[in-house]
């Protein structure tokens, strides 16, 4: 495990309510190309924000990278509808594109 990975796994540990801190080692895992545990993180975050744009959408291109097409589609919608509503143009555009991309 990389040193990164492993100061933020430490810092979940100590404060595992602390969703930035799992944001962050959400993106970190991703990174490393541990998909699966990145979607495990991701899934917490949004199971209490679940208007949190920025962990939909990278859930999603996850999914993307894991075949999961149905679960990517879901992802992507609720990326559009939040992304619209909390007016994110570029990620709109991106997820837009993306959607498109599997349908």
């Amino acid at each position: 495990m990389s040193e990164r990975l492993e100061e933020f796994r430490l810092k979940l540990e100590q404060s595992p309510e602390n969703l930035l801190f799992r944001f962050s080692y959400a993106q970190l895992l991703s990174v490393h190309n541990q998909t699966k545990e990145a979607i495990d993180q991701l899934i917490i975050c949004l199971d209490a924000r679940s208007d949190w744009m920025m962990a939909i959408f990278l859930k999603a291109k996850l999914e993307i990278s894991l075949g999961r097409k149905a679960d990517a589609i879901s992802s992507l919608e609720k990326t559009i509808e939040l992304a619209k509503s909390q007016f994110h143009d570029d990620p709109l555009a991106e997820a837009q594109e993306l959607l498109e991309s599997l349908l």
